[in-house]
Order: C-alpha cells, then structure tokens, then sequence
C-alpha cells in the first residue's frame, strides 16, 4: 500500500499555448497539463475544466424580528448570488469511474477546448463579475486533489443578427401629447412625434433621429432634448432574491425651446462612440442590460415633462441586411485566428483513442479587456 503522506505534487501546471490576451466565442484554446510526481501514485485520472461563473454582491439592509425585544429590526447585510453559467470538462487521462496508477516523473497532457458560441463576455463591475476559469485537476481517492487554475478573458461581441430581425431595420414613429391646465382653465395640447429610421444601433453608427413638437397651450417650453441609456440590472439570490439596477447615459443631445402656439421639428444626430462599452450577458442569470431612447420636452417647473420612451437595440455586429459598410460586419473572419502550435504527446498511455468529454459543448463592457497579467497573480 502507498504511503500517501510521502506522496508530493512537483508541479501541476496549465499552459497555453495560444492565448494572446482573450479569446471570442468559437475559438479553440490549446493548451498542455504539466504533472511531476516524485513518486508513483494512484489515481481516478487527471482532468482540465473549462467553466464560466457570475457572481453579484452588495451591502444592503434586512429586516428580521429580534426575539428579545419583540419588535422587527433591520440590520446590514451582504447579499449575493451565484451561478455556473456553463461548464466543460474534459478527461485527459483515467476518468472517474476506476483507478489508474501514474509513474514519477514528468507527464504531460495536451488539451483543445472549443468555446462555444452565444456565450457573455468577460465583466467586472463593484456589483459583480462574470469570469471564465480554467482548472487542471489530478483527481486522487480518498486525498486532496492536485490542482491549478488560470483566469482567461472571453470578448463576446453582440451579434444583432442574434437579438434583432428584419422589421427592427425599418422606420417607426412614436407620437403623444399632454394638456396644459392652468388653474381651473385648460389650454391646447403640446403634441411631440418620433420618428425613428430603425431600432438598431452598433458603434460608430448614426442614426438621425426626427423629433416634431407642436405646441398650441399658452405656455412657453424649455427646451427638447434626446438621450440613449443603458440600464444595466444585477441580481441576488441569498438571503433573499433583490435587484439593483444602474443606469449610464451613453448620447445626451439638447435644442432650443419652442414659443407658445408654435412649431417646430428638431434633428438629432445620435452617435455611439467607437469604444463604447456595451456589457454581453448571454445565458447570465444575474445580469441584464437593456437600452432607451427617451425624448423629452421640458416644460416649466409647474408642469409635468412630456416624455416618449423607446427601446432600441444596441449591439457591435449589424443585422445581415446593414452589413455592407458597417464599422463591424458578419462577412469574413470576425474574430481573429488564434494559431496555435501542436504540443508534445502524453507521456502516459491513452484511455481510449477519442477524448471523453462532460458537459455541453453546444451553448449557444466591449472595452478593452483586463490585462491578463492582473488576473492571475
């Protein structure tokens, strides 16, 4: 019998062999297990884990009932949630179902793991994060397992042709009007119509929006204005499920006002800067993002703003039919080759001549990604 206590883990260690920086869904990440035992031991195998976790949290005020005062209190709290987005795991050598022995000495273990497509982009914020990580594992009976772990980036572009169809190509007009009462007396209606040439919006892109106000009250109005925000919703799930939700406003565009019993129509050149960052929460349980336009015609202080809300959108690849001279475009190799050199064979012998597989291979802040050299110190 193997004296387990003398048994030392050298070294586990992944290394890839073609990570610049990030990967995009689709792209293969190759790589190698290193393993050094100093002496032979006994195993179920050793195994390398691909998996995608969100996680969300903040301080926040419960209310509980104290026993002793007899009376309901609230006290600080930190909520949180967790989930596995997805998971991929691959059997290098042995499986979980028997043992096999390994020699001392040095082996290693070459890997390939598609990323699938459809899947969230890499995201930090004070409210959560979404991260993948990669875990090598020598799965050992009856002891502690041998493991390293390496944090990688996924870019995951939005891919309108994914969220959006052809009719969100096509123009669309929006219109409503507020009476004015002043004291007892009602004056005329101050109408605003909007017109929209399409719902959809990448970076880069502009898109003129028609604003048209016609005001027939007796009142002067302050100003009009047009604004894209993004909307961006966390979740929680322990000790009890709440929202939080935070709101960035991407285009802020304002004009004159319009005198009373006037008219008058306004262009609004909406512009998304190129290096915007539009958050992917694909398959994410605990995040959510939405975008709206809202225009707004100002009126005095005495009188409720008349407001139009509108939810267009917004992505970095254009639908199919808007491809041709689009900053991004779905024609050709979106995603950069991530070339790899093929590794060293394993040094044990193989279980079987087809890699196992668990999991589900088929799932379906656009800034510039974390350094990677940050994420795993």
């Amino acid at each position: 019998m193997i004296d387990r206590g003398k048994i030392k883990m050298v070294q586990c260690k992944i290394n890839l062999d073609n990570y610049t920086g990030q990967y995009f869904p689709g792209n293969t990440i190759q790589g190698q297990v290193i393993i050094q035992l100093n002496s032979d031991t006994t195993l179920r195998g050793v195994r390398v884990t691909l998996s995608c976790n969100e996680h969300t949290e903040w301080l926040g005020s419960e209310s509980y009932y104290d026993n002793d005062a007899r009376e309901q209190k609230s006290r600080t709290t930190q909520f949180q949630g967790d989930n596995e987005v997805f998971s991929l795991k691959q059997w290098l050598y042995g499986d979980q179902n028997a043992k096999v022995n390994l020699s001392s000495g040095q082996h290693i273990y070459p890997f390939n793991i598609q990323l699938p497509q459809n899947i969230p982009s890499t995201y930090h914020s004070e409210k959560g994060t979404v991260s993948y990580k990669i875990t090598a594992t020598v799965d050992r009976p009856m002891a502690l397992d041998f493991e390293d772990n390496m944090v990688i980036v996924v870019n995951s572009p939005i891919d309108l042709n994914t969220i959006a169809s052809a009719t969100d190509l096509q123009p669309s007009s929006y219109s409503d009007e507020k009476t004015l009462c002043c004291w007892c007396c009602a004056q005329g209606p101050v109408t605003m119509d909007v017109e929209l040439p399409k719902k959809t919006l990448i970076p880069g892109e502009h898109v003129e929006v028609k604003v048209s106000l016609t005001n027939m009250s007796n009142t002067n109005v302050e100003g009009v204005s047009l604004e894209l925000k993004q909307i961006l919703t966390y979740k929680v799930t322990e000790p009890n499920k709440e929202e939080k939700e935070d709101s960035l406003i991407l285009v802020d565009l304002k004009d004159v006002g319009l005198g009373a019993h006037g008219e008058n129509t306004y262009l609004f050149n909406v512009t998304l800067r190129p290096n915007v960052e539009l958050p992917n929460f694909a398959q994410c349980r605990l995040f959510a993002v939405e975008y709206r336009y809202k225009a707004i015609t100002k009126l005095p202080s005495m009188h409720k703003n008349l407001e139009i809300n509108m939810t267009p959108k917004v992505g970095h690849i254009p639908l199919a039919a808007q491809n041709a001279g689009a900053p991004y475009s779905t024609q050709g190799n979106l995603y950069p080759d991530m070339g790899w050199t093929a590794g060293p064979n394993p040094t044990a012998p193989p279980i079987s001549e087809k890699q196992q597989f668990e999991g589900d291979p088929g799932y379906n802040r656009f800034d510039q990604p974390p350094a990677y050299d940050t994420l795993n110190n």
